[in-house]
């Protein structure tokens, strides 16, 4: 497999281009920022050959370990791919994490498993021989590996996200707002999902939110799902059902049953549109319901959460 193919099979992996927010170069890794986790196959990127394992990164990031031969080639052919520079990094600052609780799932699944080890025994040697801060770090990291190489669960929740004290925020999307910048610009404006993604998670670190987990889906059960997952996680959420505003008691008995403190956040002016869209259930369990602002609405809410919590402590 040539490293163009290998960067197409990650790059596949973790939900294509339109999922891909930022990649980087750290190491012996290759470092994403994704919309959607959970358009992430793990299995497959680790049954990809070359790759030596992977590890989450904050709510939004994952890394994919290579050897220290190939990950510079695989990360050019990858940069070359998404069409982003690395350089002008969009990836959100990452959340509870230190390499000391760096958890590697490395890939046992290849004919050159059995020199893992040994590749990255041999990056320890020469990170340790240059003796300087940046090497330090990645010192660590790579120790770490080497010695916290049991696999985990794709499933397995990441700790590490919650070790951090502070305030935690849950922007949830539903249907098609993950078309922004294609579906109805004259409603919903020319400033595409990861733009609203970014800006989302810059105005939580703004107002003082440790960590800004965004989520999209357009199917009503992940929705509800997400937000019973959000109990005694998160402390505040960000919704906009989209269509599901109007239909989906569902997401309402989800909210009440969390009992999270919620804004409902509409990019166009909802109540000036069909009648059928003047209906609001999820409007019952929220304090606050922005509209008419643009994906700004989604920063209005952001700090009008962040000053409730604070009111509320």
């Amino acid at each position: 497999m040539t490293t163009d193919e290998t960067a197409a099979a990650v790059l596949r992996c973790v939900g294509g281009k339109a999922n891909v927010l930022g990649n980087s170069l750290c190491m012996t890794r290759l470092r994403l920022s994704v919309a959607n986790p959970t358009l992430v196959d793990r299995e497959g990127i680790n049954s990809i050959a070359g790759v030596l394992g992977t590890t989450t990164r904050g709510a939004n990031g994952i890394e994919v370990v290579f050897g220290p031969r190939v990950v510079q080639e695989v990360f050019d052919s990858f940069e070359a791919l998404t069409g982003l520079d690395s350089t002008n990094e969009k990836m959100p600052p990452s959340t509870g994490f230190t390499p000391s609780n760096l958890r590697v799932h490395i890939n046992p699944n290849h004919g050159e498993a059995e020199h893992d080890a040994t590749e990255l025994a041999r990056e320890l040697d020469s990170i340790a021989s240059r003796g300087d801060d940046t090497g330090e770090h990645d010192l660590e990291d790579l120790t770490q590996m080497l010695l916290d190489s049991e696999p985990e669960p794709s499933a397995q929740t990441d700790d590490s996200l919650y070790d951090e004290d502070g305030k935690r925020v849950l922007v949830i999307n539903g249907p098609n707002i993950n078309m922004l910048g294609i579906r109805e610009p004259e409603l919903y404006g020319k400033e595409d999902f990861p733009t609203l993604l970014k800006l989302c998670k810059t105005a939580a670190q703004e107002v003082g939110f440790v960590d800004c987990t965004c989520y999209q889906s357009n199917h009503e059960g992940d929705l509800v799902d997400k937000i019973q997952d959000a109990y005694q996680v998160y402390d505040g959420i960000v919704i906009n059902p989209g269509a599901y505003t109007h239909t989906s008691i569902a997401i309402l008995d989800a909210l009440k049953a969390v009992s999270i403190p919620t804004v409902e956040v509409h990019i166009s002016k909802v109540d000036e549109r069909e009648e059928f869209r003047q209906i609001s259930y999820v409007r019952a369990a929220c304090f606050e319901t922005i509209m008419g602002m643009g994906i700004q609405g989604y920063e209005k809410a952001i700090r009008d959460l962040a000053e409730y919590l604070s009111a509320a402590d």
